[in-house]
């Protein structure tokens, strides 16, 4: 079982070269197999979510400058790596009291599902070439996310800025929830059945061991590979079937 719940993973490096034959394996599948799909998640998969909680924490210290000079200086006390996958716990570890933390939530909940906060998101290694090359191979990439379509502007942005194949509709498709209340895991299950009537869904990439599952129940033959990044803390056995790989770099 999943042992380090609601914190970024800390598991051993997969050997460099058992990622590489494992990335290498799918752009293989892919070029023997012209249109087939990868399906790559966004947050904490292509992209590392740290950033833009630093920045909040960072406008949040801020604002309690004036008022609370202690707790404004524990807050800029978290570092990168003492991120949680939740605020309210990251906060708690801090020495926060209940009463702030709950109020740091709130704040944070305002701003991280907000399109210029996007763009602090940096990339996952090698994630910008291992997607053109899913291209270059004659493959197709769906970027399948949780966000919804309020984050679309955002979303294409950072896309573009960090180099990722431009969605277009056709070999590079963008998968955004319709609405921001809908679970991801339901979105996802729904969208996939979806993905699968418009051709050969390969392999994916996601940090979520219960998404990675649900991949594998959707599209037994294919690939699918979980990030070791940071997850919900779902406690979610990881089936047999997983290829777990620590970025996307060859």
């Amino acid at each position: 079982m999943w042992k380090s719940y609601n914190r970024y993973m800390n598991f051993p490096a997969p050997r460099a070269n058992d990622q590489k034959k494992l990335l290498d394996a799918l752009l293989e599948d892919v070029a023997a197999s012209p249109g087939a799909i990868v399906v790559f998640d966004l947050d904490d998969t292509l992209f590392s979510t740290a950033d833009r909680h630093l920045r909040i924490l960072a406008e949040f210290a801020a604002r309690l400058e004036a008022s609370d000079a202690r707790s404004a200086d524990l807050v800029r006390s978290i570092t990168r790596e003492k991120l949680r996958y939740s605020v309210i716990d990251t906060a708690k570890d801090h020495g926060l009291d209940e009463a702030l933390a709950k109020d740091l939530k709130n704040f944070w909940f305002a701003r991280f599902f907000k399109n210029p906060y996007l763009l602090e998101d940096s990339i996952i290694a090698g994630g910008p070439e291992y997607a053109a090359e899913v291209l270059a191979r004659g493959g197709r990439a769906f970027y399948m996310t949780g966000r919804d379509e309020g984050m679309r502007e955002g979303t294409e942005a950072s896309l573009l800025r960090h180099r990722f194949p431009e969605p277009d509709g056709n070999k590079v498709v963008l998968v955004l929830k319709p609405r921001f209340d809908t679970p991801d895991f339901a979105f996802k299950n729904e969208a996939l059945t979806k993905i699968g009537e418009l051709g050969a869904v390969l392999g994916s990439f996601e940090n979520e061991p219960g998404h990675v599952n649900m991949f594998i129940e959707h599209f037994p033959k294919g690939r699918h590979f979980l990030l070791e990044t940071k997850h919900s803390g779902k406690p979610v056995e990881p089936h047999a079937a997983t290829l777990k790989i620590k970025d996307f770099r060859r």
